[in-house]
């Protein structure tokens, strides 16, 4: 997280309660995740000695606790949460003791911890500090056979858990489970993905250097090794990943991530040739990501019927600069760039959805009461414009629509989330519209939140600047999806196409597209199963 960090962060630890008490908002937070995070090393140890798989599901279970966002987002906020907190870490310290004491817990003991949880997690989601509602509960259970059974014969359900010093990965197939505690400690993870992922982030505006763009290959052949390779050993019949992370593993694309080099000689007149030489994860498997195993049990319950198969929005009137009017958040209008491409982008959509209902929206009929009339009847929804996010109130981020006056004219995420869309899948085609840098916050605030509440199944989302080779990737994407219908397998055809493209930019000079950064781009959320 960026600027925004500190102003919430200071908010956050405010101390509301009495000076010394155990649950004073610093410190109680900070003993509320190191008791949880004991909790589940001591579960996995219990888990060891006898293989009693409902250790797993109770480790499991608090593993979804402790990575919940509204505990950092609310603990220490409203003082009328306080004796709901006190509560809350007397229950963990109790069931923490019993570890002390050598001693593995009986099955079902974990309940009373477990209600603290989700009472508070219910009275915080009610409070003006995370409005509009999150709606982000916690699962009455983490069975496993109840997600396996969700599961088909080739998915591999993959959830991280930050623990203190420690990274903990729990992997579920349709006739297996386990976990693995990775071979490196949190610092160190944290600390390597920031340096393979920071050189794909550091762009002013926008705009894309193409020159200083590098990702490490060895390093990302490394974090294969610590974060995938032994899970992907255990269970060779694999072909997709499901990924909930936590933390700053939200900024990883695990589908760019290496699993070993080849032979192949590089042409050395082409720009990028050099991540030819790599073997990348998405080339074997399919990579989407849920927010949650909560998220991962919800079933889903569109309409069933559309009026639309698409409805697709783009190239939006920009305002010009001395006629008035609010600017985006911490912008000014004059820097608002037209994009042209983006009437090409969804004009190719026009043709490769020509015999099907849809609706198509550029320039001056891109605006409001068009996408509130139409994007709830549509099927997918696609928006190709600017967005805007704000670091200090994610609830403004915003993408721009075609104004009728002077003024910008912003959808903002809490105005988004007020359209109630059914929509099976929504493509934000614009500038880092995954709003990485909230991380798991993602799940209650920001555009990804507003989406995910307004009902909607998929959410396709960038994670860093859009530019003209990335964007190939839609339609590339829409012409797998006619085909096949999942969003997943889709994406990955369209990320393999562009991969081994070569495309020739000016004066014959030829460039590469497997550079991550440009086929590696979007990222496919789900918000149910």
């Amino acid at each position: 997280m960026k600027r925004w960090v500190p102003v919430l962060c200071a908010i956050l630890l405010m101390p509301f309660l009495a000076p010394g008490d155990r649950s004073a908002a610093g410190e109680g937070l900070s003993l509320l995740q190191q008791d949880f995070s004991a909790i589940i090393s001591g579960l996995l140890s219990c888990y060891d000695q006898t293989r009693d798989r409902r250790l797993l599901e109770m480790a499991m279970r608090f593993g979804e606790i402790k990575t919940h966002p509204l505990f950092e987002l609310s603990w220490g906020r409203d003082h009328r949460n306080a004796a709901g907190e006190r509560r809350l870490l007397q229950a963990a310290a109790r069931f923490r003791s019993r570890f002390r004491a050598g001693a593995c817990p009986p099955y079902e003991s974990e309940l009373d911890l477990c209600s603290q949880a989700q009472a508070y997690i219910e009275a915080s989601d009610r409070l003006p500090a995370s409005s509009p509602r999150a709606n982000a509960e916690l699962p009455g259970s983490c069975r496993l056979a109840r997600i396996q059974q969700r599961l088909s014969s080739t998915q591999l359900l993959l959830k991280f858990i930050l623990l203190d010093d420690q990274v903990a990965l729990f992997f579920i197939g349709a006739d297996r489970a386990g976990y693995e505690l990775l071979t490196v400690g949190r610092a160190q993870a944290v600390e390597m993905i920031g340096r393979l992922c920071e050189p794909l982030e550091d762009f002013a505006e926008g705009k894309v250097d193409y020159l200083r763009i590098h990702f490490d290959m060895e390093l990302a052949h490394r974090l294969f090794n610590i974060f995938l390779k032994k899970v992907a050993d255990l269970n060779p019949q694999a072909d997709e990943f499901l990924i909930i992370p936590d933390g700053e593993l939200y900024k990883l694309p695990f589908e760019a991530l290496v699993t070993g080099f080849n032979e192949n000689l590089q042409p050395t007149d082409v720009l990028f040739s050099e991540y030819q030489a790599a073997d990348y994860v998405i080339q074997k498997y399919k990579v989407s990501y849920f927010f949650s195993f909560t998220d991962f049990l919800r079933v889903f319950s569109g309409p069933g019927r559309y009026a639309y198969t698409l409805a697709a929005f783009g190239d939006p009137l920009i305002p010009r600069p001395g006629r008035g009017g609010e600017a985006p958040p911490r912008r000014d209008a004059s820097t608002i760039a037209d994009i042209p491409s983006t009437r090409l982008e969804v004009l190719s959509l026009e043709k490769l959805f020509a015999g099907v209902p849809r609706r198509i929206f550029l320039g001056a009929d891109f605006n409001r009461s068009n996408f509130s009339r139409f994007a709830p009847q549509a099927k997918l929804i696609h928006l190709a414009t600017h967005f805007f996010y704000d670091e200090e109130d994610p609830s403004r981020s915003a993408f721009l629509l075609s104004s009728p006056g002077a003024a910008p004219d912003l959808c903002a995420a809490r105005q988004f989330q007020e359209l109630r869309l059914r929509a099976e899948l929504v493509i934000l085609s614009a500038c880092e519209t995954s709003e990485r840098n909230l991380l798991g916050f993602k799940l209650v605030s920001g555009m990804t939140a507003a989406i995910r509440q307004a009902g909607v199944r998929d959410l396709i989302a960038s994670l860093w600047p859009v530019d003209e080779f990335g964007s190939q990737l839609v339609p590339l994407f829409y012409r797998e999806y006619l085909r096949n219908g999942s969003s997943a397998a889709a994406l990955r055809s369209a990320k393999l196409a562009l991969l081994g493209r070569t495309v020739v930019i000016r004066d014959d000079i030829r460039l590469s597209l497997a550079h991550p950064f440009l086929w590696a781009n979007y990222v496919l959320y789900h918000f149910y199963h």
